[in-house]
């Protein structure tokens, strides 16, 4: 099955996102700052990234960034994880390199079909 890695910095959040994910028959891995989600992206290459933009030590947007830079980690989808979600931020957003959005709070069936559709499975 498909490895998604979530970066959140919200313990509680983060937890609800990995049983369910895991209950889904996902493999995840997760992180809890941005610094920290590059260097698990980088050592378990995952299908797919659900990070939220707001985080201590290193915005999801600064995370984004230095991801989409990397060949290693360029192509990966990415889930923005947000409460920003006006139509600047989602242009702001495409253009970064965000795949899609959820919005917070977190509809997991909702957030379940964009990574379906995402990873075509």
């Amino acid at each position: 099955m498909s490895k998604i890695l979530v970066i959140e910095d919200d313990e509680i959040l983060r937890t609800l996102m990995e049983q369910a994910l895991g209950t889904s028959g996902y493999t995840v891995v997760s992180a809890a700052d941005g610094e920290a989600g590059i260097a698990v992206a980088r050592q378990t290459a995952p299908d797919l990234i659900i990070s939220d933009m707001s985080m201590p030590k290193m915005t999801g947007w600064q995370m984004i960034d230095v991801l989409k830079r990397d060949p290693a980690t360029a192509n990966i989808p990415i889930i923005a994880l947000t409460a920003h979600t006006t139509a600047d931020d989602r242009t702001a957003g495409y253009q970064a390199g965000v795949s899609a959005y959820e919005e917070k709070p977190v509809n997991m069936a909702r957030l379940k079909t964009k990574i379906t559709d995402l990873l075509g499975a």
